[in-house]
């Protein structure tokens, strides 16, 4: 019986003794379909469980990158005579993603042909002429990298650079798809929001995540200064401490990234030629610059005039996990960048000056005891292997949605009606979450509104896995007990350092039953544990490298640096 190896979404009616799965993404949004399907099919092997091999995967993602720059920029404005600053700071947040798309998806292809090289197996493709359209680069990862019509076009491509003998070709018909909603304002009450969100956009510091206006305008006023000292900027192809590692291109990358080419990129008017000024100033970059390529543009041109740029922290993993690509390209790669505690992220270089962070500061030590519930808050599990750091590979996610039940089995009866969960937003191509958890224990409640308020209240919180809740609960004092396997979470050995600390303190567990019966132990007086001295000096220890706070206001420590910068 010759079998088939499914790269797109498995058929409806395929049988698992017939069809292999490239990976997971094949049951995105048909979980339903397939009862019991991570159980019943084979899926390919995972090249990327090693860390060190990660890293690399990462490492080669830059080089597509750095090595397409020029001809996307040509390609985009021929004969430009633009600094590379303007093209760096353009394409990066976009470029970088293609680019670990088309690294990634190389190992998993290589990893196929290894193991099923020698089957006579029948491959469906999709045929190079499929048209895909996205809005913007945000719109990009969402159904380009997240999108199962996409990645099943990019590995067709990838396997038929390298097709073995004794496989036969299946030619589907072709695709087009059009994504992402074109940013055009419609009404006067549209049209004026655009309008101030431009100007606060426009001011050299605007309002970043946590931080208020009147901040923004204080630290703006900080920034009106000509930039001292030199320039610590340096262009995609520094980014590596040591040597530029080798890459050789499975297939003209180019093609590919015109094919993910967003239409706010390729419907940018570029200027015709940047002055350069004598005297440099620093402006501060919004996190929106990922998702808005008008206001991506004008922060390009600012570089390209050779002024200066600086990033800050927006969350969980900066400093962290062992391996990235993007914000090395995008943030790392500046003026400055601000963190929220440490001072090196492993080998990556940049120029990282720890602050204490609006964000933070505002949930310092606000949790009210006393509250009656268990709050158990899980993350994003994607089917895709769209994101090329320390997160869990897609068939670890797999385990990683197990562990919650396994958290909930051996909890103590009485406290599951003491539980609420609450999922991660909705995000294409992801595991169904709370709609597979509930059911399977009626007792649990889903957690809906402000989770913040929900954090801030709750009796105790429970964490499946590292992330930005997890440093917000340590800064805000919040009774928490977490668990999560090492192997599925990849970080520097600064930081797993530190997690042995909270491993101590026991706020941190290996496995979701140890971290169950630890809920069980301290339920009853959570604060009495909590408050603890060998506690709270493993908690401020993690903050104080992870998640910094101050006494008193943040502002003087951000004004006093932003007038040095």
């Amino acid at each position: 019986m010759e079998k088939i190896l499914v790269l797109g979404a498995m058929p409806e009616g395929a049988d698992p003794r017939v069809c292999l799965a490239a990976g997971p993404w094949c049951f995105a949004g048909r979980e339903e379909i397939f009862p019991d399907w991570e159980n019943r099919f084979v899926f390919a092997p995972e090249p990327l469980r090693d860390p060190a091999c990660l890293e690399h995967c990462a490492q080669q993602a830059l080089v597509i990158y750095a090595e397409a720059l020029p001809a996307l920029a040509e390609t985009l404005c021929p004969a430009n005579n633009l600094p590379p600053a303007y093209w760096e700071t353009l394409l990066a947040p976009w470029g970088v993603d293609v680019a670990r798309q088309i690294a990634e998806r190389r190992m998993r292809v290589a990893a196929m042909i290894e193991l099923w090289g020698g089957l006579p197996l029948r491959v469906p493709l999709l045929p190079e002429e499929c048209s895909f359209s996205f809005a913007t680069g945000h719109d990009f990862t969402l159904y380009g990298a997240l999108g199962t019509a996409f990645n099943h076009w990019l590995l067709s491509r990838l396997l038929e650079a390298a097709w073995p003998g004794a496989w036969r070709k299946e030619i589907l018909p072709p695709v087009s798809e059009r994504r992402g909603i074109d940013n055009r304002p419609r009404g006067v009450k549209e049209r004026l929001r655009q309008g101030a969100r431009r100007l606060v956009l426009g001011l050299p510091c605007p309002p970043l995540k946590g931080m208020s206006l009147l901040q923004s305008l204080r630290f703006s006023l900080a920034l009106l200064h000509k930039s001292r000292g030199k320039d610590h900027s340096f262009p995609p192809g520094a980014i590596f401490e040591g040597a530029r590692p080798q890459c050789d291109p499975p297939l003209p990358a180019l093609p590919v990234f015109l094919a993910a080419l967003p239409r706010g990129l390729r419907e940018l008017r570029h200027p015709v030629k940047l002055r350069v000024t004598a005297a440099p100033r620093l402006r501060v970059a919004s996190i929106l610059s990922y998702e808005d390529e008008k206001y991506l543009q004008r922060l390009a041109v600012w570089r390209g005039r050779g002024h200066r740029l600086m990033y800050a922290q927006h969350g969980a993993g900066y400093g962290q996990i062992r391996a990235g690509c993007m914000a090395p390209a995008v943030e790392y790669c500046q003026h400055a960048f601000v963190t929220w505690g440490w001072r090196e992220h492993g080998g990556l270089r940049g120029n990282f000056i720890p602050l204490p962070y609006p964000q933070l500061a505002r949930i310092a030590e606000q949790h009210r005891a006393g509250g009656e519930d268990i709050l158990f808050v899980g993350t994003e599990m994607p089917l895709f292997p769209y994101r090329l750091d320390g997160w869990p590979t897609p068939l670890r996610v797999l385990e990683y949605r197990q562990a919650k039940r396994r958290f909930f089995t051996a909890l103590r009866d009485d406290l599951r009606g003491r539980s609420l969960y609450r999922p991660y937003f909705p995000v294409p191509g992801t595991l169904r979450d709370a709609d597979w958890l509930l059911p399977q224990f009626p007792q649990v409640r889903l957690c809906a509104g402000n989770l913040a308020g929900r954090m801030l209240s709750c009796r105790l919180l429970v964490l499946d896995h590292p992330g930005t809740t997890m440093l917000e609960a340590l800064v805000a004092n919040v009774p928490t007990v977490s668990y999560w396997s090492r192997h599925f979470w990849s970080f520097t050995r600064e930081s797993e350092i530190m997690l042995d600390g909270l491993a101590e303190a026991g706020i941190w567990y290996p496995t979701p039953e140890d971290a169950a019966r630890a809920v069980g132990r301290v339920f009853d007086n959570p604060s009495r544990w909590w408050k603890s001295d060998a506690v709270q000096s493993a908690r401020r220890r993690y903050c104080a490298k992870y998640a910094l706070t101050v006494r008193g206001s943040e502002n003087q420590y951000w004004i006093r640096t932003l007038a040095r910068l």
